[in-house]
């Protein structure tokens, strides 16, 4: 089960202190979850004194496991570029407090299309994905994807000419110091023209099928 994180804290302002009331939050790690994996969402409370319940409520999805306890797992659906919003609201607590908590992540697909174009020589190759690189910000530490390639034949171009391009592209990901375990590059068949397609491949993800 590929289990990922909600983000966006946002904290419940504590009323009174005389009531002991809690601060309320849902933990951030990260604003981008592959829509229809399993999400891991959890409440955080600071200065509880009160014996509480979770009661946990979703725009989007399903809740598979937690409900009532202060970490719920929800299995995401399969909606690219909608949002998931959670919402937490603990019964328990004095007169007066504050109770709720919410915070939304956006489903995202697991491969994104960075660029695509069509190419007739290895420099031109090489040029794509220096220009990737610096529009992806892929050398960045915190950046987890990989980078996946595919590269389509026109109908002129040899069969023996794969091994080259893809020295091209091995050349530039190696003059900016990236190891060959951060991409791939695949044979995606025959097109109209030469033509190379490349996506970001999240961390986990299912690799793209060849376009049409």
């Amino acid at each position: 089960m590929k289990v990922f994180f909600l983000s966006l804290m946002l904290f419940v302002t504590v009323k009174a202190s005389t009531q002991n009331c809690p601060g309320i939050a849902v933990m951030p790690y990260t604003d981008e979850i592959i829509a229809g994996d399993t999400l891991m969402i959890t409440a955080v409370t600071s200065s509880l004194k009160s014996e509480v319940a979770y009661q946990w409520k979703v725009n989007t999805g399903e809740i598979v496991s937690g409900q009532g306890t202060a970490r719920v797992f929800v299995k995401t659906v399969n909606a690219v570029g909608s949002f998931i919003t959670a919402n937490v609201t603990l019964t328990g607590l004095p007169a007066g407090c504050a109770t709720t908590a919410s915070a939304s992540a956006e489903l995202i697909s697991g491969s994104q299309l960075v660029v695509s174009g069509t190419f007739t020589n290895g420099q031109e190759l090489k040029k794509a994905i220096q220009q990737f690189i610096a529009s992806s910000h892929f050398k960045d530490v915190d950046n987890t994807a990989t980078a996946f390639i595919y590269l389509y034949n026109g109908p002129y171009t040899a069969q023996s000419a794969f091994s080259s391009f893809k020295e091209a592209i091995n050349g530039a990901f190696l003059a900016n110091e990236i190891d060959s375990s951060k991409y791939e590059v695949v044979a995606g068949g025959a097109k109209k023209f030469a033509t190379y397609e490349i996506y970001l491949l999240h961390k986990s993800a299912a690799k793209p099928k060849p376009s049409n």
